[in-house]
């Protein structure tokens, strides 16, 4: 991700809608894709340096949950992200103050809009399902309601027809450990989540119409092999005991499709931190341009820098995977499939 600054100077981040330094208010501008300072011009409008005029996002007036800015020409009330929302976390709970649902509903948007902005930082190009019902993109942010300690109707992380499903509660650091814990996962985010469902719905929506899409079988297996059955067995036996030569994860190896998800997941999770890396000075590589090869060198030299780092904070390691040559070869199909998908995109 790129480095933000205020006009004062003073470094800012993804997330500030004021700065620190110099209490400017900040907006994130999604065609520039660059945190802006703006200035207020009266009650619902401002103004950035270069003069174009923004007004925020309905979900900050009404939530104060949201800083990226809406032009002013633009017909929609909500900012470019907000637009992907179909459910959110129910606001009307007032349990503690502020409630649980608002913080959870925070966190869901910053892992959300950080999913965007790589896509988009990539030359991804997506649109939500109220603009585009046939290929756009909804989210539902829920959660499983309980009886007590009996949980009564629950709900699954999911992707289907165009709708990513969160579970709410993956915001809640124990509730995400404690399910981390259950299925023996070697990591578990919120961000995560949301990349791992984004490749779901792209391929559903859009790759698989590429000609990259029929080699799809020879990296990850039949997709179309019983999805349900798949799962079940995953759950019943686990995964099988040489799964870390072939997967990137455990849960990969349960369905082709699954195993698509996480590899396109840690693909942009490379991407990402090699991007950030570079541009605070912790790499020299930038990920811009290059093969999946040269990506992929980069970022096991990164990785190893960061574990290391992490354990002499005393947390876990950043990124406890290994990259095999079966891995590297899967993520380098995913990488031919984005370039191809990009391009295509360009040519309309």
């Amino acid at each position: 991700m790129k480095r933000f600054f205020c006009q004062c100077g003073q470094e800012v981040f993804f997330e500030n809608k004021y700065c620190s330094n110099c209490t400017q208010s900040l907006g994130f501008d999604v065609k520039s894709l660059n945190l802006i300072t703006i200035e207020p011009v009266d009650n619902s409008l401002f103004v950035d340096l270069d003069g174009r005029h923004f007004r925020l996002c309905g979900n900050e007036l009404d939530f104060d949950v949201c800083n990226w800015l809406v032009p002013k020409e633009s017909a929609q009330r909500l900012c470019f992200a907000c637009q992907f929302n179909r459910t959110i976390p129910n606001q009307k709970v007032v349990d503690v103050n502020p409630p649980i649902n608002y913080f959870r509903w925070y966190r869901l948007e910053d892992a959300k809009k950080r999913a965007i902005y790589t896509l988009l930082s990539i030359g991804i190009n997506i649109s939500n399902g109220w603009h585009d019902p046939e290929s756009g993109l909804l989210f539902d942010f829920i959660e499983s309601e309980f009886s007590g300690d009996v949980e009564a109707t629950k709900v699954n992380t999911g992707y289907a027809r165009g709708i990513v499903t969160i579970n709410s509660l993956e915001a809640d650091d124990v509730a995400r450990i404690q399910a981390k814990t259950h299925l023996q996962e070697r990591q578990r985010t919120i961000l995560g989540h949301f990349r791992h469902e984004l490749a779901h719905y792209l391929w559903d929506k859009h790759l698989f119409k590429l000609p990259m899409s029929r080699y799809f079988s020879d990296f990850f297996g039949e997709e179309k092999f019983e999805y349900r059955e798949s799962l079940d067995l995953y759950y019943e036996n686990g995964p099988p005991k040489n799964w870390p030569e072939n997967y990137i994860s455990a849960y990969a190896s349960a369905h082709p499709s699954e195993d698509w998800a996480e590899t396109f997941n840690h693909y942009l999770l490379i991407f990402e931190c090699l991007d950030t890396a570079q541009r605070i000075g912790m790499s020299n590589t930038s990920p811009q341009g290059l093969s999946a090869e040269d990506l992929i060198d980069a970022w096991r030299e990164l990785a190893v820098k960061l574990n290391q780092v992490n354990r002499s904070i005393g947390l876990s390691d950043a990124y406890p995977f290994v990259i095999t040559g079966q891995i590297e070869v899967k993520l380098n199909y995913v990488a031919s499939v984005i370039s191809e998908f990009r391009d295509a995109q360009m040519k309309k």
